[in-house]
């Protein structure tokens, strides 16, 4: 959001013998955390994201569960990245720094040993970011270590009471700031491996201010710190909602369509409510199937196919696809369905068939990988293929 909304209703009065209770207690609490975690400057980049729990104990609640929390530890990850290493040398885990361990990215620690940067992207490396390029650029945002006890947030008026020092960052409430991860090309290839942002900068709500924040981080009224001394009437939620966090977020984002033109099966899917493509997130990582099966009058299946696979695939210099986007050469397909956009897939109708039922499902990772995942023993929880929509067209 660009800038909070205006309390509205009565004002406090300052002096007030019943403020004067909480205001003690407020500070009393913000004093024993700093004591019982032994130190006055509970903010820094070498500090753990529990840190700020102490305070911020919802908001970091909501961030543990989220992508971010595990964006360096989450197996499926560290899987892939095994696969890189192994195809494109060690070296190349340096590229996923930026995005998957930006700590250890800045502090030079390139096998992420310190457990803080394991952390993936925590609370204390993205409040201590000055400034973002919303290039292609992976990791294109400035970390400034002048003051890491200086956290930058949203709000003009943030009183943290000595836990550590404030200042209002209007990166923070702009999807720019988002770019700096969520848009990204290929060091080596110069293949776009992460176009979300961008497609969002593409759609018409990009002009009308409506962020990620808004979609990714919903505002709900509340205090930012639980020994706040002010309830905001909006305040932006650490989850990152997404589908791997909310899966039933996914259950307006895609409508399916069925009809019969020219005899044929006709069927339009549509991105109902993402202000970016679907699938989104990692170009060549996620797909959308659209799976028909027709049956006739009996109810005996006749024919089933795959009828088209929405996203991004890669080739490799062999021409290969898909394959994952680190060793990709060239962009064998691109079929993503596009924010305010459709796509019709006209299926031909097999002899015997009297009905064709369709179904759109999402998968948080590429069925041709998954299937190497599995072989692996990968922990693969949470990333179950989601039915977004079916239909089903009683064909003439």
């Amino acid at each position: 959001m660009r800038g909070e909304p205006r309390l509205t209703g009565g004002r406090r009065r300052r002096n007030s013998l019943g403020a004067a209770p909480a205001l003690l207690l407020s500070t009393l609490l913000a004093a024993v955390c700093m004591l019982l975690l032994g130190s006055t400057a509970l903010a820094g980049p070498g500090s753990s994201s529990r840190l700020c729990g102490a305070c911020h104990g919802p908001l970091r609640s909501q961030w543990a569960g989220s992508a971010h929390a595990t964006s360096w530890t989450n197996p499926v990850f560290q899987a892939f990245l095994a696969d890189a290493r192994e195809k494109l040398g060690s070296e190349i885990q340096a590229n996923c720094l930026p995005c998957h361990a930006p700590l250890a990215h800045v502090s030079g620690d390139r096998q992420v040993f310190d457990p803080v940067a394991q952390e993936g992207v925590g609370c204390n490396f993205c409040h201590n970011v000055s400034a973002v390029d919303p290039s292609t650029k992976p990791g294109s945002y400035t970390y400034d270590p002048s003051n890491p006890n200086l956290m930058r947030g949203p709000y003009r008026d943030a009183d943290p009471m000595g836990a550590h020092e404030a200042i209002y960052s209007e990166i923070h409430t702009q999807s720019e700031f988002c770019a700096s991860c969520h848009s990204a090309s290929h060091p080596r290839s110069g293949l776009l491996i992460e176009g979300t942002y961008l497609s969002w900068k593409r759609w018409s709500g990009a002009e009308y201010d409506m962020t990620c924040q808004e979609c990714h981080m919903p505002p709900a009224p509340g205090k930012a710190a639980t020994v706040a001394k002010k309830t905001r009437p909006a305040v932006n939620a650490h989850s990152f909602v997404g589908p791997r966090s909310t899966p039933a977020w996914l259950s307006d984002a895609a409508t399916l369509k069925g009809s019969v033109s020219a005899g044929r099966l006709r069927l339009e899917v549509e991105n109902a409510k993402a202000g970016h493509a679907l699938p989104g997130g990692g170009n060549s990582m996620r797909t959308i199937t659209l799976d028909v099966v027709f049956s006739n009058a009996a109810g005996a299946e006749v024919q089933r196919l795959q009828a088209e696979r929405f996203g991004t695939e890669f080739a490799d210099a062999d021409g290969m696809f898909p394959v994952p986007k680190w060793i990709g050469h060239s962009v064998a397909r691109a079929t993503e369905i596009g924010p305010d956009s459709s796509r019709v897939v006209l299926c031909d109708v097999p002899p015997g068939a009297s009905r064709a039922e369709a179904v759109l499902t999402y998968h948080a990772i590429h069925p041709a990988y998954r299937a190497m995942l599995v072989k692996r023993g990968v922990d693969l929880s949470g990333r179950a293929p989601i039915v977004l929509a079916r239909t089903t067209v009683v064909l003439p």
